[in-house]
């Protein structure tokens, strides 16, 4: 489907807005930005606004352009492009912080800028929305799809209901299998800045330390229907804010830089867990070794031996290693490389039955 033509879309009729704002914090791939405007303007009921925080990126000139031409096709259904260019690089933490303050709606949905939207997202959210009220955080179900969202890779889905994860009846793993991935994450905007705080820049994962909260106080709400879909195989664009550049390296994911978000994803659970009497920790780490680890060593498989190496090390000092899956996914690595592909593709199916 065409997203990134308006003259592509057929525009529902008698459309309606709601008090929501889509954020999206951009840093370069303004083509993909393009197609996300397409597929927000595609809904069968619009944001009251669009906010778009450009973080000083080599393609602020190109971004700037596609949000102008984009606003003028949302200003007339009544939905307003909030576009705004920071000064510095804020960083992929600083930016996500930014875009739900700059935000002026009751809630926020946070979509990453080469992800898309799919049918009826923002009708579906409200739904949910206005079933759960008191809910500051509202996670969902998700496609991922490579360079053709006609044909995904697959569908993310934590419960076969809508539903709510919350500390007294569900497992603190939730906490990152709800929100480790950004695209449609809702937010509380208000709530979420009564908790705003830069102590956890760089880890590049400030949402983690929001749903942690949300988890210990009215829980994580979650939408059971696929509502976005999640483009893989994008490099990633972190390292350049000040924050960021000593661990990671824009384009790649390095063991040391990864092993820094587990490690912070770690710290997170442990400080939260603590302001609320609750062990986070205990299950978090569980979740990072076992299920979570898959991911990692499946994006290593064929990776120079060491480099493997490294991370076998940083998972070592982490105290993320003694589980018997992490151990056998790197000697998969090791022996068959780029063949252990296949395996994965087996293993998958079980990790998601758990």
């Amino acid at each position: 489907m065409a997203w990134n033509n308006v003259r592509d879309i057929a525009k529902p009729k008698h459309r309606r807005v709601f008090d929501i704002a889509i954020g999206i914090p951009a840093y370069n791939r303004c083509s993909e930005l393009s197609e996300l405007l397409g597929s927000i303007y595609a809904q069968t009921v619009l944001p009251r606004e669009i906010t778009i925080c450009e973080d000083n990126s080599p393609e602020r000139e190109a971004i700037r352009k596609v949000a102008a031409d984009w606003g003028g096709h949302f200003a007339p259904e009544g939905c307003i492009v909030n576009y705004q260019e920071n000064d510095a690089n804020l960083g992929f933490d600083g930016n996500f912080r930014k875009v739900i303050s700059a935000s002026h709606a009751r809630w926020v949905m946070v979509m990453g800028n080469d992800d898309l939207m799919l049918d009826i997202c923002i009708e579906t959210t409200e739904r949910y929305l206005l079933e759960h009220p008191g809910i500051s955080i509202v996670s969902r179900s998700f496609l991922r799809f490579s360079t053709d969202i006609t044909e995904p890779l697959g569908i993310s889905r934590l419960s076969e209901v809508d539903c709510v994860f919350r500390k007294d009846d569900s497992s603190a793993k939730m906490i990152f299998r709800t929100c480790g991935f950004i695209p449609g994450l809702v937010f509380d905007r208000t709530w979420a800045d009564a908790n705003a705080t830069n102590l956890y820049d760089g880890t590049l994962y400030y949402q983690i330390y929001l749903a942690s909260i949300a988890f210990c106080e009215s829980g994580i709400g979650y939408i059971a229907k696929p509502i976005v879909a999640g483009r893989s195989g994008n490099p990633p664009m972190f390292g350049v804010a000040a924050s960021e550049q000593k661990l990671h390296i824009p384009g790649s994911y390095s063991p040391k830089g990864r092993a820094n978000m587990w490690a912070s994803v770690l710290r997170i659970s442990r400080e939260i867990g603590n302001r609320y009497s609750i062990d986070l920790y205990t299950e978090m780490k569980s979740e990072l070794e076992v299920r979570q680890s898959f991911h990692i060593f499946e994006m290593y498989a064929g990776a120079d031996r060491e480099v493997s190496a490294e991370l076998r090390r940083e998972l070592i000092a982490l105290d993320l290693f003694s589980h018997p899956m992490p151990r056998l996914l790197y000697a998969l690595n090791r022996v068959f490389g780029r063949r252990a592909n296949a395996f994965y593709v087996l293993l998958r199916k079980i990790i998601q039955r758990d």
